[in-house]
């Protein structure tokens, strides 16, 4: 039986499919909207498409959950499969996938998402807020810059309109006013993404997190965190099991794959496909990743970071990069033996790490916070 992502990848990648798919929506909302009046104390919050209950969504959820000026507020959270996601501090939860998810999105005064909330379908929402805090630094190319990208995607990225968009500094607000180009104001303050790091470091213990992960040794722990590609790779893309059994000698290896991709079937490393990534940031000394965005927020921790990237070439061409990461000073490899001989170097290079924070996260929690709660209060 066809399962829903698989329904949900043919309506995104055909043409056809994915504009049936977007004015049949867009009708359904426009009817909707005739007769749904927003709540002005309802939010509703999205992460990943309805993925994760995880990430900024996650984090600004807490801030109004834990202020007593929101008490009365309504807080919805969207899931694919709300089944999944039983945390107690989740008091209302509906379906991503349901019909009647847009009832709940144009009855919800504000949006919090870190992707699209609206369903690749973009429409004027003049009584709702649409807040958008980006799952990352742009350094895969996005929008009319990526390639080989869906009709129905590319028109969302055009045609969206984010009423605030946050920002981590003058890279990525450049960057996301060629990609979004509807957005009403971008807020430059940073992102919450450091109030998560602030959060987990004040209230979890190294030791804590290791024994949830099931972890009883005292090597270093050596965060493994390799991306989707979303094409047939010829290259080499990450490491082999071979590799990763290898480096089990030295380190204990936490393997944390990206939502589309299959894990490593290499019975020496953990796996923590669902474990928080930034508790994974808490516990880890060494970072090895490719194209994620992810060693943007880890190099706050001022901890060594590697790129593992043999199919760098290949990846320019099929999915697009803004920069050469040459340009960041973080070490580079491009191929197994590359790697092992950098991470035998006992000399690592921080100053590189506070340069790369200087340039392209440099704002505090605090004020993404104060950013966050001052739209809440007087939009």
């Amino acid at each position: 039986m066809i399962s829903t992502q698989q329904v949900k990848n043919i309506i995104k990648n055909s043409s056809m499919f994915g504009w049936i798919y977007f004015w049949v929506g867009i009708v359904v909302v426009k009817v909707l909207q005739l007769f749904i009046k927003p709540n002005e104390k309802q939010v509703l919050f999205i992460s990943y498409s309805g993925r994760q209950f995880s990430d900024t969504p996650k984090e600004a959820f807490n801030l109004l959950r834990l202020d007593p000026a929101y008490e009365d507020y309504k807080l919805i959270w969207a899931f694919n499969k709300p089944k999944d996601f039983k945390d107690s501090t989740i008091k209302y939860k509906i379906s991503a996938n349901s019909p009647l998810f847009f009832y709940h999105l144009l009855r919800s005064k504000y949006w919090v998402a870190n992707s699209s909330i609206d369903r690749l379908i973009p429409f004027k929402h003049d009584e709702n807020i649409y807040i958008q805090f980006w799952h990352g630094i742009p350094m895969k190319a996005l929008g009319h810059s990526e390639i080989g990208l869906a009709p129905l995607v590319q028109h969302w990225y055009d045609n969206v309109s984010f009423d605030f968009m946050f920002t981590y500094s003058e890279y990525d607000l450049q960057k996301f006013k060629d990609v979004f180009p509807r957005t009403k104001r971008f807020v430059s303050s940073g992102q919450l993404r450091k109030q998560i790091v602030k959060r987990y470091d004040s209230r979890m213990s190294v030791e804590r997190i290791k024994a949830e992960l099931g972890i009883k040794s005292d090597k270093k722990i050596l965060l493994y965190v390799p991306t989707f590609r979303g094409y047939p790779a010829k290259e080499q893309t990450t490491l082999t099991d071979a590799a990763l059994d290898r480096l089990s000698k030295d380190f204990t290896v936490v393997y944390r794959g990206h939502y589309f991709s299959k894990t490593t079937e290499s019975g020496s490393i953990v796996g923590a496909d669902r474990f928080s990534l930034y508790k994974l940031m808490i516990i880890a000394d060494v970072l090895i990743t490719d194209y994620s965005s992810v060693f943007f927020d880890f190099a706050v921790y001022n901890k060594p970071v590697y790129l593992f990237q043999p199919d760098v070439e290949e990846y320019k061409v099929k999915r697009g990069l803004y920069f050469s990461t040459e340009d960041l000073e973080i070490p580079v490899a491009y191929s197994e033996a590359d790697l092992f001989d950098l991470l035998a170097c006992e000399d690592y290079d921080y100053a590189s790490l506070e340069s790369m924070n200087r340039k392209f996260n440099p704002h505090t929690a605090e004020e993404a916070v104060f950013s966050f709660k001052s739209i809440m209060m007087h939009s």
